[in-house]
């Protein structure tokens, strides 16, 4: 990696003045350094260049752009004749010459330079509304000033005449006299306090410190009358130079108007054109006028930059209608399926692939009806409706059932039966892990979109029965089950017959109960499941499931993170394995003592929703937690885990 040279350290300020002194020592890199061609003229020519500046805001904008500028306009007392100059050429009257010890750059740094609203603290270009007071005011005077005046101007009494006349002698005050100071002395507030408090101090410090007082105060009295008068006409020329300012921006806002009209725009389009705002502030700030033979020659240019931003504009707005359309379809998705969670529908993806749907979407015209629209709606309806008889027909054909009918009102279709339980291809591959292989019902399968691919494909893929297969275990479980329930899966009664059952749905493996539906799930745990049903009777001491608890913890997000932090959970396994559900109730003796299990019954320990997670798929090696696995104990006190 090549070693970029230092640059070359110029000393001095003769060196700085006369840039070409040593051309011929210089390199040629050294020379690239000057980059602007100014820095090259001898003070002559630069002092003719600044000779046509229209005030002395121009020299003090150029001494602000380089060292070698501020060098020479600035610490160079010889150069004063340019800001001399320039003060004579303001058109709206000639600047006063500095107060001596006053150089002109401060001059004109005190007059042009732009600041801080001490009200509001907006940042504003206007020139100090006091300049003995140093104090700036924004436009919004009807607001600002009053404000600013309440807050930190004080009113001098009779009384401060009387009691502190010295103070009066050298304290700066407001100049101007007009409304709505009327002739009164106004001075700042905070600077009354403090020559207050310090003339009180010094009266107490002694003789001589009295004396350096009051003479460094009677040089400030003997020079307050030069300041304000000095200010007073910089506040004259200020006055003037921001009624010049609005006047010309009044001038550059008709012609700007009176241009637009010829182009047949709006003046906001038309400076919104590059070419046409460039000149436009530049004459604002220069106080110049437009020549019409300025605007013929960028005129072509002009329209043509506007008819650009007029198609970019239109542009955007379909954009962004199209946008919008697209939120509203998947606003109606979600809304679909929040009002009846038990409706069969398509993935996001595929609903937007919906005749009707589409058309909504292709739409960026805001007249055009959404899908709340009661006659789009109802075409919504029937492509829903065409869709699930699609799906139905294919994923009954996954289950070995193609171009299933029957005439027999006794017999559900094979896929509102409660072993129509499907696997995906891709996700649920035999080389994948099957501990989060839960199957998928009707309702599940439909919505269903392939996590492995991304998000580019997932737009592009077509919902298809065929990416399907049926979950054979899950069905074999749930046949066992419902062989046990006296039913058949095909039998109109099997999914009422199911639900009655409730909880009495035991796995004889780990000892838990369930109900009929999560045999699908729980079945996966363990190769090869038996399950047994228990009388109707439930055992001693058994506590009923909270079906849902687990699914709404896991899936609720931030909404359930509170509830999930409680220490009020407890596993279910460990409690079969403290005191067996199927054992009968222990004799007890006089002194409390158990008998016939040797098992006593211990106080279960209590954990957060997370924690309870964490203990199942280490002790119990449950990765998928169902609602057979979690006790929840209501009248626990809730401690919160963090």
């Amino acid at each position: 990696m090549t070693r970029t040279s230092k640059k070359r350290k110029v000393k001095g300020p003769d060196a700085a003045l006369t840039p070409l002194a040593d051309a011929g020592a210089t390199t040629p890199e050294d020379l690239q350094l000057r980059k602007s061609p100014l820095t090259v003229l001898p003070l002559e020519l630069l002092a003719e260049v600044l000779s046509y500046s229209s005030s002395p805001r121009d020299v003090l904008s150029l001494s602000r752009t380089c060292k070698y500028f501020h060098t020479t306009l600035v610490n160079n007392p010889s150069t004063d004749f340019i800001w001399r100059q320039a003060r004579t050429q303001p058109a709206l009257g000639a600047i006063p010459d500095p107060m001596p010890g006053m150089s002109e750059a401060t001059c004109a740094a005190l007059l042009f330079d732009s600041g801080v609203c001490e009200n509001c603290g907006k940042k504003t270009h206007v020139g100090f509304y006091s300049f003995a007071l140093r104090v700036r005011i924004c436009d919004n005077k009807k607001q600002c000033l009053p404000n600013w005046v309440r807050l930190h101007l004080h009113q001098i009494t009779e009384e401060d005449e009387v009691l502190y006349p010295d103070l009066l002698q050298w304290i700066p005050r407001m100049e101007r006299s007009g409304p709505p100071f009327h002739e009164h002395i106004f001075v700042r507030r905070r600077e009354w306090q403090a020559a207050i408090d310090e003339r009180k101090m010094i009266h107490l410090l002694g003789p001589d410190v009295l004396a350096a007082y009051l003479e460094t105060k009677q040089t400030l009295a003997d020079a307050l009358p030069a300041q304000m008068a000095f200010y007073t006409k910089l506040l004259a020329r200020r006055d003037i130079f921001e009624n010049g300012r609005n006047m010309y921006h009044a001038i550059g806002r008709e012609t700007a108007d009176r241009h637009a009209m010829q182009l047949g725009c709006t003046r906001w389009q038309i400076l919104q054109s590059p070419t046409y705002s460039t000149l436009h502030y530049a004459k604002m700030r220069c106080w110049e006028r437009w020549d019409e033979d300025e605007f013929d020659t960028i005129k072509d240019m002009v329209t043509t930059e506007i008819a650009s931003q007029k198609e970019k504009k239109t542009a955007r707005e379909i954009e962004l209608a199209l946008r919008e359309k697209r939120s509203g379809v998947e606003a109606q998705h979600t809304q679909l399926k929040r009002s009846n969670p038990d409706l069969v529908l398509p993935s996001l993806a595929e609903f937007r692939k919906l005749s009707v749907v589409k058309t909504v979407e292709a739409s960026a015209s805001k007249k055009d009806p959404d899908l709340k629209h009661p006659f789009v709606a109802s075409i919504l309806k029937d492509n829903l409706d065409q869709w699930r008889d699609a799906a139905r027909a294919g994923l009954a054909s996954v289950l070995g059932f193609p171009g299933w009918r029957t005439t027999s009102k006794r017999k559900l279709h094979p896929v509102d039966r409660l072993t129509a339980r499907f696997r995906c291809k891709k996700c649920h591959a035999p080389s994948k892990e099957t501990s989060k292989d839960v199957g998928m019902d009707l309702i599940r399968v439909c919505e269903h979109v392939c996590a492995t691919s991304n998000k580019k494909v997932r737009g592009t893929q077509r919902w298809n029965a065929d990416n399907f297969v049926p979950d054979q275990r899950a069905v074999d479980a749930i046949s066992q089950v419902l062989e046990l329930c006296g039913t058949k899966a095909e039998d109109v009664d099997s999914v009422k017959i199911a639900d009655s059952v409730g909880d009495r749905v035991r796995c004889s493996i780990c000892a838990l109960n369930m109900d009929v539906r999560s045999v699908g799930r729980h079945c996966k745990r363990h190769e090869e499941s038996v399950f047994t049903l228990l009388p109707e009777v439930a055992a001693p001491g058994s506590a009923p499931l909270e079906h849902g608890l687990t699914t709404k913890l896991i899936q609720g997000g931030a909404k359930f993170a509170a509830q999930q932090d409680m220490k009020v959970f407890s596993c279910r396994h460990c409690v079969h394995d403290t005191v067996p559900p199927n054992a009968a109730e222990p004799d007890t003796t006089a002194n409390g003592d158990q008998e016939g299990t040797g098992l006593v019954p211990q106080r279960p320990k209590l954990m957060s929703f997370n924690g309870l997670r964490s203990h199942l798929k280490e002790k119990h090696h449950v990765e998928w937690i169902g609602d057979e696995d979690v006790l929840r104990h209501k009248d626990a006190p809730a401690v919160d885990s963090t």
